[in-house]
């Protein structure tokens, strides 16, 4: 399945998220390995991995009662979020990779 690498404008990812925009915007401010980009005119775009980086956010504020500080610690100390697209090329190069293996009698565990 292909990502559609769609871009959400502030006012969609708020309806999407079910957050203020005025909390995006200050999420940005407190989280700032989130960096919408933003278009010649200013305006932000959000991607799929922003959604899923705030989605994330969501989860562990109002979910699992941690504090923005805490949530800001966790997600410093984590790898980014990876778009669909690049996840997908990966998982075709795993199975290539493993398509190679096979034809060459290796075995993988």
């Amino acid at each position: 399945m292909a990502a559609s690498g769609r871009k959400y404008k502030i006012g969609e990812a708020s309806a999407l998220l079910g957050l203020p925009i005025t909390t995006l915007r200050s999420w940005e401010k407190a989280f700032p390995m989130l960096a919408p980009t933003k278009t010649r005119g200013g305006h932000r775009e959000y991607s799929e991995g922003d959604l899923a980086f705030l989605a994330r956010i969501i989860d562990l504020l109002k979910h699992e009662g941690r504090t923005v500080p805490s949530v800001r610690n966790i997600l410093e100390k984590r790898p980014p979020l990876l778009d669909a697209p690049t996840v997908e090329g990966l998982l075709l190069e795993v199975r290539k990779g493993l398509s190679i293996l096979s034809e060459n009698d290796v075995e993988v565990e």
